[in-house]
């Protein structure tokens, strides 16, 4: 891409990465330190062989020294780590307006895209290694970027020249190079190896930052194959590596010192800039991929003169170095004058006595003598004691390990996690942030990169045509909030112990839609295909909605929950902003609402017709002076008898008519001829009017008897 403004040369951009780590590097020296101090190389040179003959001799010379460590340092920064991992830090998705039911939309697509890049890339693994460095360095620090020759393999693409004509090998087969679907790339940065604007006064504000890596040569060639030669001959030095594995550094020829140089988009740089070169040679060059600044960095303690962070190690270094000064002297003593001693006149002897089990005899001759107890350096424990007190209360440390009694009650609990978090809370919250703004910058970056088939995957079928909802947001601050969250198993019970305070008393008076939403809401109850029948509705509707404020009009199904979508529709129809959409907006509701008037009318009348043309078969069974065919002998006839609900729905049908059973009664024969005729032949009977008879002197039709 080309840039917008006349590159840098390389002279430039190594006067700056001169003058920017110039002004930090008192500040690289003891982030180095820290590491060192945290894996227990107190002292560089404690492998010498010196060490091992100091032990084993039994005189020491004033030049010979004992150093010991006893390592505080470690255990206090994993008690710091601990605390903070153990609140399972997270992030959170609301809506800028809760009744914007955009608003809404978007924040749950956003918190499904961000949840499925947890699982992906497995970022709550890296939580615990971005903690570390957030403790042991000061600065935790991440270069997020797409990289598009990574991930799984997604087919071939055939090689051409540069004339565009397709290669082929000795054997006259098309060369094909590997198309990837390509992956985000989460790069964690050492505060040391992260370079910034001399007179930034803030990190996240420096006009721009540079990384330094160390690259191997063979991959740094295979990266850029165009300039390999230009590479080979650049690179032909000897580099000078910090390596803490080793508690120090180390000489390497095999690696190229590669410096990635990114401008902050501004009046030069309007979408941002970046530059990959070696010490004399620009790799690549180009803008911001959409504008974004990929690198993200938060301090521990931050300090007022400078924008760099500070570890708390800074602050426990006296401490250790003179609780490992007091060991040090405990264990010389004990090398010097631990052994008791015997002390003799002149012209004495001692020679050994009897050997009597379990006492040792010495018998001395010609004088008295004298056993001198060895000193085991115990005039130095108080000391060394009441330093690790002073460490450990120094740093907010000394209650950690409290043990605490069988009290089960849950608020309790909430209250005395509640204290415990008080005192890490400050720097809890600053990692939070960082978290919050590595959300942020990935889902600016996914919009981008992210292709359709992978968003759906993350968001689910039923949401895929709320896709453009989230490709076209500009800014997600406009509409949702990123906030930090807390997964930890105490804010977990007091938000379930409310959730179950709500359904308890207001359970009752709750439709299954509201009540599926606040189950929703329930950390351990979030399960979402055991809640999807209570859900479902809710989710439907909103789809409707949102579309229709797109400008679409969603199909209407049969099926659906027609008085809830008028609901919600209605709804959306009084909010204030509703008059100020298109008209085209505004009647795509009428006739979403009209739609499903009409089709909730159907229904209805639908379930009236069946119901009205269903006959009860319940009760006992009651004889009629009805004569009907034998079902075991059909040559001859007997008395029907039907159910009693059968017979009494008769009757209350025939009272709905304006018929009584008396004014039945009443009728002529001929009118009750020619009303069972017309009865009939509405009924499609095809029965002959030979085939009815005069009744006896009760009045009522006698069917003949009749075959099959």
């Amino acid at each position: 891409m080309a840039p917008t403004a006349t590159p840098s040369k390389i002279a430039d951009l190594e006067k700056l990465y001169s003058e920017s780590m110039t002004v930090d590097q008192e500040v690289f020296a003891e982030m180095r330190s820290n590491i060192l101090l945290i894996s227990g190389d107190h002292y560089n040179k404690r492998r010498h062989d010196f060490l091992r003959r100091i032990r084993d001799s039994k005189d020491l010379t004033d030049q010979q020294k004992i150093r010991l460590t006893k390592n505080h340092v470690q255990r206090i920064t994993k008690t710091y780590a601990n605390n903070i991992v153990s609140m399972c830090p997270g992030v959170g998705f609301s809506p800028k307006n809760e009744t914007e039911m955009q608003d809404q939309k978007s924040a749950e697509l956003h918190h499904s895209v961000w949840q499925d890049a947890v699982e992906r890339y497995n970022i709550n693994e890296k939580i615990d290694d971005w903690v570390d460095d957030f403790i042991g360095v000061g600065e935790v620090a991440l270069k997020l970027f797409w990289d598009a020759t990574a991930g799984p393999i997604s087919g071939y693409q055939p090689q051409t020249d540069d004339d565009g004509q397709p290669l082929t090998d000795d054997d006259g087969n098309l060369k094909q190079s590997p198309q990837f679907r390509g992956e985000f790339v989460f790069e964690t940065l050492y505060g040391f190896n992260l370079l910034r604007d001399p007179a930034a006064k803030e990190l996240s504000k420096s006009r721009y930052l540079i990384i330094r890596k160390m690259m191997n040569k063979k991959d740094l060639k295979a990266k850029f194959p165009d300039i390999a030669n230009q590479i080979n001959s650049s690179a032909d030095t000897t580099m000078v590596v910090f390596d803490p594995s080793r508690g120090g550094y180390r000489k390497s020829d095999e690696e190229v010192l590669v410096k990635e140089y990114f401008f902050r988009p501004c009046e030069e740089y309007p979408k941002g800039y970046f530059y990959f070169t070696t010490t004399d040679l620009i790799l690549t060059q180009g803008e911001l991929p959409g504008g974004v600044f990929p690198i993200i960095v938060q301090q521990w303690d931050k300090i007022q003169t400078t924008p760099r962070g500070r570890s708390s190690v800074h602050h426990m270094r006296p401490y250790q170095a003179e609780i490992n000064r007091a060991a040090s002297k405990i264990a010389e003593h004990q090398i010097t004058l631990g052994d008791d001693k015997i002390i003799t006149q002149n012209g004495s002897k001692v020679s050994a006595g009897i050997a009597m089990p379990g006492i040792r005899h010495i018998s001395t001759t010609g004088g008295q003598s004298t056993i001198l107890q060895g000193r085991d350096g115990s005039q130095y424990t108080a000391y060394m004691q009441s330093q690790i007190e002073e460490l450990y209360s120094v740093m907010m440390v000394a209650e950690d390990d409290v043990e605490v009694n069988g009290q089960l009650d849950p608020y309790a609990m909430l209250f005395r996690a509640a204290s415990q978090k008080k005192k890490f809370q400050r720097y809890i919250r600053r990692f939070e942030r960082f978290l919050v703004d590595v959300s942020k910058l990935y889902l600016r970056l996914a919009k981008i990169h992210l292709p359709d088939d992978e968003v759906i995957y993350a968001v689910g079928r039923k949401e895929m045509v709320n896709i453009s909802e989230f490709r076209n947001m500009d800014d997600i601050s406009y509409q949702i909030v990123v906030e930090p969250q807390s997964d930890d198993i105490e804010t977990k019970m007091g938000k379930q112990l409310v959730l179950n305070h709500l359904v308890q008393y207001t359970g009752a008076n709750l439709g299954k839609e509201e009540l599926g939403k606040i189950i929703r809401l329930m950390p351990y109850a979030n399960m979402e295909e055991g809640l999807e029948d209570l859900t479902q509705d809710f989710d439907l509707a909103n789809n409707d909605l949102l579309a229709m404020d797109r400008g679409e009009m969603p199909q209407m199904n049969q099926y659906d929950n027609h008085v809830y979508c008028i609901k919600r529709a209605v709804s959306r129809m009084r909010s204030p902003d509703f008059r100020f959409l298109h008209p085209e907006i505004q009647q795509n509701y009428q006739n979403y609402v009209m739609g499903h008037q009409q089709s909730e009318v159907a229904n209805q009348k639908a379930i009236q017709m069946a119901e009205s043309g269903f006959i009860p078969t319940g009760g006992y069974l009651v004889t009629c002076q009805v004569y009907v065919a034998d079902p075991q002998d059909p040559a001859k006839t007997r008395l029907a008898r039907l159910p009693y609900e059968a017979l009494k729905w008769l009757i209350e049908k025939l009272e709905t008519q304006g018929q009584s059973l008396q004014e039945l009664e009443n009728m002529n024969q001929g009118s009750m001829a020619q009303m069972a005729q017309m009865l009939m032949q509405q009924g499609g009977a095809q029965m002959q009017p030979q085939q009815m008879q005069q009744a006896p002197a009760n009045g009522m039709a006698r069917p003949q008897a009749m075959g099959r």
